[in-house]
């Protein structure tokens, strides 16, 4: 297995940094692109372990950043993120994927995480590209999370934007991104998806309630599945639960790709 350093950019000429997992011999490889969560990113362990067992399976799987927040290696600004750039990068993404030569451009699937799983279920129904797709732990009723309530609160709408604190630093992130997620439908989205779906959840998720992922998978009209992972959190640390999500997504894959 190989892990390189990219960037491609997006629409807006933006440079995106990410990182691409290679499995070993010359291909035509199925691919696999990650999208991140809410302030996640490439330095997230629980998207490096993905890509690389991804890798070992022989998929190319490619991991980057939207934003340039705390560790992020990406031009665009966290303070002026939205849902709907996010769609838009996820695009540039998929075209970069499908532009290296040792990948099969038939077989190419799309995973993504909390926030980045509502990106990915808004975004699948307009490319045909998307032969599979993975859903993690999915925001899909926008609102109501934990943190998406504290947008909510009247002192962050008048001061404009929400200060977020995290291990890996300080991100200020513009109220007008909790005002462009209500322009999106995630159920109408997903009701148009023609890809097989996996979606899965852990149980102990404090972060999106668990009946997000019920109520999605309830307007998916193709192949698709649930899948509650017993004893997870939001991310897949506790309880030694990653490596179950993660089996879960590259059998998901090998079925489908």
């Amino acid at each position: 297995m190989k892990i390189e350093q990219i960037f491609f950019e997006n629409s807006k000429g933006e440079k995106i940094g990410g990182f691409l997992h290679m499995p070993e011999g010359e291909g035509p490889f199925p691919a696999v692109v990650l999208v991140h969560g809410y302030g996640g990113g490439t330095h997230e362990n629980k998207n490096i372990h993905m890509c690389n067992e991804l890798a070992k399976e022989g998929f190319v799987a490619l991991r980057f950043d939207f934003y340039d927040k705390p560790n992020g290696i990406s031009e665009p600004s966290i303070e002026n993120m939205s849902v709907t750039q996010q769609i838009d990068t996820t695009k540039s993404a998929i075209d970069f994927i499908s532009s290296l030569e040792y990948v099969d451009k038939n077989k190419i699937g799309l995973t993504g995480h909390s926030l980045g799983g509502m990106t990915v279920v808004l975004y699948t129904p307009t490319d045909d590209r998307i032969k599979a797709l993975v859903v993690q732990s999915a925001v899909s009723k926008w609102g109501d999370t934990n943190e998406l309530k504290k947008y909510a609160q009247p002192e962050v709408k008048e001061r404009g934007y929400l200060l977020r604190n995290k291990s890996w630093g300080e991100m200020k992130i513009n109220y007008s991104f909790y005002e462009d997620g209500f322009k999106h439908d995630i159920f109408r989205s997903a009701e148009k998806i023609k890809c097989p779906t996996l979606v899965f959840h852990g149980d102990m998720d404090a972060s999106v309630p668990i009946e997000h992922a019920k109520e999605l998978i309830k307007h998916l009209k193709t192949e698709d599945r649930l899948e509650i992972i017993k004893g997870a959190d939001h991310c897949y640390y506790d309880n030694d639960t990653l490596p179950i999500a993660t089996k879960l997504m590259i059998e998901w894959f090998k079925k489908w790709l």
